[in-house]
């Protein structure tokens, strides 16, 4: 009788605390102060004052200097921004409260993934104290924590990736119910119509989605299970298709045949953009011929790539305290050193296709395989997409853009941490050392997580802040 009263505590706190951090920042940040907000209001204020969609040429809503606009762009995390903000005109006009409004949309979308990103640790860990580690190294980083305190579209993305991967494993595991797909499609639809760097959890969904309908036949090989598969996968194409149909349509129509929008916004900024920031005459480092290598190893690409991936606020000028990082950077290399240990030697079970597959799955790694592959590809793909666009197009070294593999890099990070335990429960010599061994690993690491958030916030946001220029002392912002 007690254990839901306990579960259910515990729940309430890790979404209270996840809300009062993001709130934190949405309080107290300056307009603009996050990276481009200014510019990505723009459309959201473009909304609230005409109640229609812009095409992204209007002057409202341009990038200055830079051209173009974040209106050719999916913009569904804007558009909810936009009405709501429409609403509170009802109420009151005031520059404050509007920004207010918009950033608290972002607030809820970081909660709400907060519960899918809890859903999820349930469904891949078996034991609680390994869950619970999951969910405090996804939802207490303190960069994916800012990233919903403020206008953009990739609070949205990561949302959507929670919803992606929490419907991915339960379908996995059940055989995808009709809630499994029904979740799919939601998190689908977010994702297509937020963040085109997140289209990497798309394939990830796809890839589980076939690999979960392959099942051993009598001879040992594995074939498709065409019938579930065709059926329910009509179902989730269709429904997606029409809930994000009608922006590719749309962008076809305005754009000349365009469906994304990105030659018509590149076109757009060729026309608008200063000189040192046009397409056309912007020097890159490709086509500076400077080599790839160079920009990596060279040029402290990665330092500021994972740097701003733990923790760098405002226009990536605000680090936390410098011993945070090396301590998170060690649990990371290390969750993904103990990873590696083989799962045989851990009694740990990817998993399987489907209920009826279960015990074939605990014998055969073949589909550990098929799990793993899917995984792995949603943090590359991000990786890779930044890597690509800070060579040939803009150097920007900057975490938020490969925030969308933040859930399986720390499922593997976390993961390391589990097999370790495992491991130790069946190899240490005294049994008190067995039985509280996972509480000191993983209770230690839940303690360090939750007290460099705590130091980050209280230590250097809300005095650094407070001491300064914050939303409510800003009066020389112009909305």
């Amino acid at each position: 009788m007690h254990t839901p009263r306990h579960r259910f505590s515990l729940n309430t706190i890790f979404y209270a605390a996840v809300f009062f951090s993001i709130l934190a920042f949405a309080l107290l940040q300056p307009f603009g102060d996050p990276p481009d907000e200014v510019n990505r209001y723009k459309v959201a204020q473009f909304i609230c004052n005409h109640g229609a969609l812009p095409t992204g040429e209007e002057f409202e809503v341009a990038i200055g200097g830079y051209g173009g606009s974040y209106a050719f762009q999916p913009i569904l995390p804007y558009i909810i921004q936009g009405l709501f903000m429409r609403l509170m005109t009802l109420f009151t006009t005031g520059n404050q409260a509007l920004l207010l409004c918009a950033r608290m949309v972002n607030v809820l979308f970081g909660v709400i993934m907060a519960v899918y990103v809890r859903k999820l640790s349930l469904l891949l860990f078996d034991n609680p104290l390994s869950g619970w580690l999951f969910c405090l190294l996804v939802m207490f980083l303190p960069q994916n924590l800012f990233l919903h305190s403020y206008v953009n579209t990739d609070s949205m993305a990561s949302l959507a990736g929670a919803i992606i991967l929490c419907a991915c494993v339960s379908g996995w595991k059940t055989g995808w119910k009709k809630t499994d797909c029904v979740t799919l499609c939601t998190g689908i639809i977010f994702c297509a119509l937020s963040y085109y760097n997140a289209y990497g959890l798309i394939v990830t969904a796809m890839l589980l989605f076939f690999f979960s309908h392959l099942k051993k036949n009598r001879k040992g090989k594995l074939s498709v299970q065409w019938q579930p598969l065709l059926k329910k996968g009509v179902f989730i194409s269709a429904v997606v298709l029409a809930g994000i149909g009608w922006w590719f349509l749309r962008n076809y129509r305005i754009h000349d045949g365009d469906f994304l929008g990105l030659a018509a916004r590149k076109a757009h900024a060729m026309r608008t953009a200063l000189p040192e920031y046009n397409p056309a005459t912007r020097v890159t480092l490709a086509a500076s011929g400077v080599p790839l290598k160079d920009m990596l190893f060279q040029m402290d690409f990665f330092y500021y790539l994972w740097n701003s991936f733990v923790a760098r606020f405002g226009p990536m000028t605000l680090p936390t305290l410098p011993f945070l990082y090396i301590w998170y950077y060690r649990i990371f290399g290390f969750g993904w050193l103990f990873c590696l240990l083989p799962s045989r030697w851990c009694n740990t079970v990817t998993p399987s296709a489907s209920r009826a597959g279960q015990k074939a799955a605990s014998k055969n790694s073949i589909y550990a395989l098929l799990f793993h592959i899917p995984m792995l590809l949603s943090i590359l793909i991000p990786m890779g997409l930044c890597i690509y666009y800070s060579y040939v197009s803009d150097y920007q070294p900057q975490g938020r853009y490969i925030m969308p593999m933040l859930i399986p890099f720390m499922y593997y990070t976390a993961l390391g941490f589990h097999k370790l335990t495992a491991l130790a429960e069946r190899c240490l010599p005294f049994t008190w050392l067995k039985k509280h061994c996972r509480l000191i690993v993983c209770g230690g690491l839940m303690v360090f997580l939750a007290g460099a958030l705590a130091l980050t916030l209280g230590g250097v946001v809300i005095p650094h802040y407070l001491s300064g220029t914050n939303l409510w002392n800003g009066d020389w912002i112009a909305f």
